[in-house]
């Protein structure tokens, strides 16, 4: 029998997620990689800068700009203000329950201070870059592996509950299904070498395709249209 990797409500075949990242971070310029990933790469910083706040735009998440900068502008000093909290270490897969919270906490940022244009989806792409093994990017693919596929789900999803909630219901069982192919992942990971990527990238990127793969084009546009509103 084949080994199996788990996103959420989906089980595959290892083999058939090797083909599916390999595709993602080989064929330049289909997809968000080595954009995303590879801007700044050069000149990290451990808290969020200005040039920080245009790299969601390379994972499509850039839908009006200017209003998505300038709020995430008026955003970045209480970001940075949670990014220092020292619970922030580590990787997903062993983080501990206070590191979990830290991390809804960060992500609920929103959830105090709204901003125009500005939702959980490009906050994550902005903070996943400061901390790549450990903060996860969300979309609506991401959130519907958990939420939609699978009998039972794993997350039963809760009309209006708040981001930091949203993250406190999501990230253990992320943190679960990295745990349990902690190898396979890091083989996934592997696949990507210039530039780099990390085991919570790759669940991102086989997540996001798998979900991608079952749904039409116009199933997909009505979908996130409701996500933009229920869950973005």
């Amino acid at each position: 029998m084949s080994e199996t990797i788990i996103v959420g409500g989906f089980t595959v075949p290892v083999a058939e997620a090797t083909v599916l990242v390999r595709e993602y971070v080989s064929e330049f310029g289909k997809w968000s990689y080595p954009a995303y990933d590879d801007y700044l790469r050069n000149s990290p910083t451990a808290d969020v800068q200005q040039q920080d706040l245009l790299a969601g735009a390379l994972l499509n998440a850039g839908q009006r700009p200017l209003p998505t900068y300038y709020g995430l502008m008026n955003l970045m000093p209480e970001i940075n203000r949670r990014l220092a909290d020292p619970r922030l270490t580590g990787t997903l897969e062993n983080a501990s329950e206070e590191t979990l919270e830290a991390i809804a906490h960060l992500y609920g940022v929103l959830d105090d201070y709204p901003q125009h244009q500005v939702q959980l989806v490009k906050l994550s792409k902005l903070l996943h870059r400061k901390r790549p093994e450990l903060l996860p990017l969300y979309d609506k693919n991401l959130w519907l592996c958990y939420s939609h596929f699978g009998r039972p789900v794993r997350v039963l999803p809760v009309k209006g509950r708040g981001d930091a909630d949203r993250m406190r219901a999501w990230l253990p069982e992320v943190q679960t299904d990295l745990k349990r192919a902690s190898h396979h992942w890091r083989d996934l990971s592997a696949l990507a070498s210039e530039p780099t990527i990390t085991p919570l990238r790759a669940l991102d990127i086989l997540g996001w395709r798998l979900v991608a793969a079952t749904r039409p084009t116009k199933t997909r546009r009505n979908a996130s249209k409701r996500q933009a509103v229920s869950d973005g």
